[in-house]
């Protein structure tokens, strides 16, 4: 659709070139005769003007009439008749008179043509950018039209197609018995349970496998003052044994601390019932501490997302912990609206605002 604009606006600049180098070509054949022709000319019209401006004043002088009075009409009938006579008898004893021309060699009519041409000229390069611009907007409006044509035809494929394959579900099952059905439901029923059960171990086994490799030091870093998850990416047990200045600076990990310390320290921030197993020796590491109360947190918020709050129901936390502030941070839990230590997991299957 724009290309015939296109070819337009081209044969109006193609025109307008043309025009621009004849006027250029008349005006440079001969500089010197031209400029006294233009100065014959002024001199010409200079002569007319100060005969007309004699004449005037002669008419001036030889006449007691107020010129400004006259020029409006008067409101006296007669008056204004007279007027009106005078008018017509001036305008018929000029059609008589020949108009005033320029002598051959005027320069006169060529100024006209050029400033003629010099207003076209401007009023054509307006109406080429007025046309540019319409055609620009134009354009986009094209392009988002076909945007959305083509969203509408694929919108109206997927409804047809989603109309024939419902007419072959609803005559397929008007030839079946009601037993046979309700076998094939129930069938199916169980089919999609198992994949999702299937996708929820897989998923789990990689948010435990994530908790585990990456994510439980970064919290117990996090717990220990240093950098929020995700400013300190490998952190060593070394550097979370060690601890963290007040600033979130690793310490010097040449002086070693003593287990006592730590599982103090532990038993501090994360509270002595995130304990070892029975038949595990070794006391749990600041790391194996956060992966804990992840795992915990997370735990319980499914089993209050999954209960009898219908997804409503929040989780009172015991204090303000990292894992907390990953989830949030996250996306994946929020805070009650009017209590901070109240937490649960976001359903993505509704608003999250009910």
């Amino acid at each position: 659709m724009a290309q015939p604009y296109a070819d337009t606006i081209a044969c109006i600049r193609k025109s307008t070139a043309e025009m621009r180098d004849l006027q250029r070509g008349a005006m440079d054949l001969d500089a010197p005769g031209t400029e006294a022709r233009l100065e014959q000319t002024v001199r010409e019209l200079q002569a007319r003007v100060d005969e007309q401006q004699a004449a005037l004043e002669q008419l001036r002088s030889s006449s007691h009439v107020d010129i400004q009075q006259v020029a409006y009409a008067s409101g006296n009938p007669r008056d204004k008749l007279k007027q009106l006579r005078a008018v017509t008898a001036a305008y018929t004893g000029l059609t008589t008179v020949a108009p005033f021309l320029p002598s051959k060699d005027s320069m006169l009519p060529a100024l006209l043509a050029a400033r003629a041409l010099q207003q076209n000229i401007r009023g054509t390069k307006q109406a080429i950018a007025s046309a540019e611009a319409q055609i620009t907007a134009n354009g986009a409006l094209l392009k988002q039209e076909e945007s959305n044509l083509h969203d509408a035809n694929l919108i109206e494929k997927a409804l047809r197609d989603r109309t024939v394959r419902l007419e072959a579900q609803i005559e397929d099952r008007s030839q079946k018995a009601p037993a046979q059905l309700a076998k094939e439901l129930i069938a199916a029923k169980r089919a999609e349970k198992k994949r999702h059960d299937e996708e929820t171990q897989r998923l789990g086994d990689a948010l435990n496998d994530f908790v585990d490799n990456y994510l439980s030091a970064m919290l117990a870093a996090e717990e220990l003052g240093g950098p929020v998850v995700g400013d300190m990416l490998n952190v060593e047990n070394e550097t979370l044994a060690a601890g963290f200045t007040k600033k979130g600076k690793a310490k010097a990990t040449k002086k070693l601390v003593s287990g006592k310390t730590r599982q103090r320290r532990i038993d501090q921030i994360w509270g002595s019932k995130i304990a070892v197993e029975e038949e595990e020796e070794a006391p749990l590491t600041e790391a194996e501490a956060a992966d804990a109360e992840m795992r915990e947190l997370i735990g319980i918020l499914f089993k209050t997302l999954t209960g009898p709050g219908g997804g409503r129901a929040y989780h009172q936390l015991e204090r303000d912990s990292a894992a907390s502030r990953f989830l949030i941070r996250a996306k994946i839990a929020q805070f009650h609206p009017k209590d901070a230590q109240k937490l649960r997991l976001i359903d993505f299957g509704r608003e999250l605002d009910d």
